[in-house]
């Protein structure tokens, strides 16, 4: 941009900006300057004229069966997890269950002792899990 054409540019800018900063709003010279007036009036009702309608939404929580292992599921993974984001996962192998119980323990601090880790994969596996394939470690450490 040339010198020429900054400064018209320039110039019609501040233009601009004066002509604008000159128009009158049609208000007083208090609202103009961010102080509002405060109507003493009797004012309306604030009741709608209309109801309001409501609707009740189904709570469509997916349940998890019964199963030896679902109460220290229930005790330790819905804490961080909602039901539906466990739901979600994909059937896993009993090794990669084990990785993720596992990695919820070690990395992410899950509050899950060493004697619910086989019982919250036991359950995992009975409600989304499919089999390891034959000759699989089954020892997973993280999500391996």
């Amino acid at each position: 941009m040339t010198r020429n054409t900054r400064t018209v540019v320039l110039t019609m800018g501040l233009v601009a900006f004066v002509v604008g900063c000159r128009q009158r709003s049609g208000t007083s010279g208090e609202a103009a300057h961010g102080v509002a007036r405060v109507n003493s009036a009797p004012t309306q009702s604030l009741q709608p004229q209309d109801p309001v309608h409501t609707i009740a939404l189904p709570h469509d929580e997916p349940l998890f069966p019964p199963g030896p292992g679902r109460e220290e599921f229930l005790a330790a993974c819905v804490v961080c997890h909602s039901p539906r984001y466990i739901t979600m996962q994909p059937p896993f192998t009993r090794s990669a269950w084990l990785g993720e119980v596992n990695k919820m323990k070690g990395v992410y601090g899950g509050h899950i002792s060493d004697q619910q880790v086989p019982r919250i994969v036991d359950y995992l596996v009975s409600i989304n899990g499919t089999p390891d394939p034959v000759g699989a470690p089954t020892t997973a450490i993280h999500g391996e």
